[in-house]
């Protein structure tokens, strides 16, 4: 014969509190979502809300596009580069064999730092380089600076080393630092 024994055991106290308690918050949860505390009913009666009445707003004037920079035609890449973010560039050109052109090269970049002014030295060994230059300014010896302002005008050239101070003095009568 097969009888069910029942247990005897009993279930600790803490178990049964704390599901009671679990029991009690999955409860106190199911009402809180439901609607039934707090207050909103599917059954209630909504009052129309007001509306203003919508009136045309005045349309925002266009800003003003940026302007463009247009260079003048025939201003080689490097030069037109430069004159972007630059009024004035110092232009240097150098033929990269001659140890006299190293140091022209760096008086005529301090000269343009000193004054703010865009600098970019141009190797004219380099024949897409020189026909780029020969086309913009004729043909010239290096070393030589070039102190050209937007929109592409050449405004002074110098044949030969020049001082920094120079370089400086005419980038700044161009418009540098301005």
């Amino acid at each position: 014969m097969n009888t069910i024994a029942a247990s005897t055991r009993r279930v600790p106290r803490a178990a049964q509190i704390g599901l009671v308690v679990l029991i009690a918050a999955f409860a106190a949860l199911m009402i809180v979502r439901s609607g039934v505390i707090g207050g909103s009913s599917t059954d209630a009666v909504v009052a129309p809300t007001q509306v203003a009445p919508v009136t045309p707003s005045q349309p925002k004037p266009a800003t003003p596009a940026k302007p463009r920079l247009v260079l003048l035609p025939n201003v080689p890449a490097q030069i037109a580069a430069k004159l972007r973010y630059s009024n004035v560039v110092v232009v240097s050109l150098y033929t990269g064999t001659s140890t006299g052109d190293r140091a022209a090269v760096a008086e005529t970049r301090t000269g343009a730092r000193q004054v703010g002014a865009g600098f970019t030295a141009i190797n004219v060994l380099d024949e897409k380089s020189a026909r780029g230059i020969a086309q913009f300014g004729g043909p010239s010896d290096s070393p030589a600076v070039l102190v050209v302002r937007r929109p592409g005008k050449i405004v002074s050239v110098f044949t030969g080393t020049v001082d920094d101070k120079v370089v400086a003095q005419a980038a700044r009568n161009a418009g540098a630092g301005r």
